[in-house]
């Protein structure tokens, strides 16, 4: 996966199908940690399109740990609700290669989401697709050059989308983190 550092172009922005996704792991290290939820939401035609949003849990697997551990205080996801709500993780990533189709995927902080997504689909056998990738972070962290945004807090979507005059959410919430995402990237287009 590319991960894209160029501003789009404002005509280019309305014409382009884009996949806003947001993943809540139990940690940072996709080598040890598990992802317990996902968020997403489509942006088409330049518009956050609300129909389109969706959030899931994930069943504990014999790749994934058994609970949400310490994790559980950040993101509020219970072993409770991943058993009597969840689904499997291979399922979604299959469904994101053929039936969650978009021309690029956007994240907040795609680092970490692509890190985890690749090495579950290689866990899992899923081929994800080829599409570019844009990270709301690094869109707004090259906007800034002139006065380098640099320290976490800075960084964080809720500081992003405040740059604009966007309403804070919850955060650390797959859907709500997704939709903030999808606000916050047409924002940027559109600045």
């Amino acid at each position: 996966m590319v991960f894209s550092r160029i501003r789009l172009q404002k005509k280019a922005f309305p014409e382009t199908r884009y996949l806003v996704i947001d993943l809540e792991m139990t940690g940072l290290n996709p080598e040890a940690d598990s992802i317990v939820s996902a968020g997403c939401v489509q942006i088409h035609q330049g518009r956050v399109q609300l129909g389109s949003a969706e959030h899931h849990y994930f069943l504990p697997s014999s790749l994934m740990a058994d609970d949400v551990g310490d994790s559980a205080h950040i993101h509020l996801i219970t072993d409770t609700q991943r058993e009597s709500q969840g689904e499997s993780l291979a399922d979604w990533l299959r469904r994101l290669s053929h039936e969650l189709l978009a021309d690029a995927w956007v994240f907040h902080h795609a680092t970490i989401d692509m890190k985890f997504l690749t090495t579950y689909a290689r866990r899992l056998g899923v081929s994800l697709p080829k599409v570019p990738v844009y990270d709301t972070l690094v869109l707004e962290r090259d906007k800034h050059k002139d006065d380098p945004l640099d320290s976490q807090v800075q960084l964080s979507l809720n500081a992003c989308r405040a740059r604009y005059g966007l309403p804070l959410y919850r955060q650390h919430h797959a859907l709500s983190d997704a939709l903030a995402t999808a606000e916050l990237f047409c924002a940027q287009q559109l600045s």
